[in-house]
């Protein structure tokens, strides 16, 4: 599945489907909270799996207020639990961008990244045992991170671990392969400074394709339109179908 906030608050999750067609790999939606509700109020959505059947999500609220749910289902929400409370500062102030996913050879996909102000890049391991309390700098203070202005992450070239795709302010996308709690490894460019990727808004990353392989993005573009690029990996984007029109 795959599921957003719209800015009045909607929450929506789009069931994947079965066929083989790239422009239609949806095949139902579900309405999760109806306009003007609190959800309007979550800063960011990264989904979580801590070996549940069923993803999870972890939310980050205009507050500090940090919140997991271990699972998120046509039917809702389910297993609430704070990870930090309102006016954390944290989470309030310094953090800027953060992603979950698979940084632990073995692990479950509930690690997170969290790049802050200052450009240092911290790690969780293990939200559902740690909670928020296991941390691990793999990126020291710098004038490089600051820049980074949005982090997902996939199984985009075939390591143990998940990677890690960076879109830059000026438009470069990179990802870096394997992360772990070892820090970043080599850095692949799939797309150049000053391209149209400075006009990506939103960037997620799934197995939005028959191949179950979690190595598609859906890109939701500043004029409206959004876009599928299956199959990323190394070599870089491929082709990419339109989903939805500008508007």
């Amino acid at each position: 599945m795959a599921g957003g906030t719209w800015d009045d608050g909607e929450v929506t999750v789009y069931q994947g489907g079965n066929g083989n067609d790239p422009a239609h790999p949806f095949a139902a939606e579900y309405r999760l909270a109806a306009p003007k509700s609190i959800w309007a109020k979550a800063l960011s959505l990264s989904s979580i799996n801590a070996g549940t059947g069923t993803d999870g999500l972890v939310v980050r609220w205009i507050d500090g207020e940090m919140t997991q749910y271990s699972t998120v289902d046509a039917k809702g929400f389910h297993g609430e639990k704070q990870l930090a409370p309102p006016k954390t500062s944290t989470w309030q102030d310094d953090a800027r961008v953060l992603a979950t996913g698979r940084y632990r050879p073995g692990g479950h996909r509930d690690d997170l990244l969290v790049a802050v102000k200052d450009g240092h890049v911290s790690l969780f391991s293990d939200l559902a045992a740690n909670g928020l309390k296991k941390q691990t700098q793999i990126v020291a203070k710098n004038a490089t991170w600051p820049c980074a202005e949005q982090l997902t992450t996939g199984s985009f070239t075939g390591k143990s671990t998940d990677g890690l795709l960076v879109r830059w302010t000026d438009g470069e996308t990179t990802i870096y392969p394997g992360l772990t709690v070892t820090g970043l490894s080599g850095e692949i460019k799939i797309r150049p400074a000053k391209s149209n990727w400075k006009d990506a808004t939103v960037v997620a990353a799934g197995a939005f394709t028959t191949d179950t392989t979690a190595d598609d993005l859906i890109v939701r573009w500043n004029d409206g339109h959004l876009s599928l690029f299956s199959g990323v990996d190394a070599k870089g984007l491929h082709d990419g179908v339109q989903l939805a029109p500008a508007g």
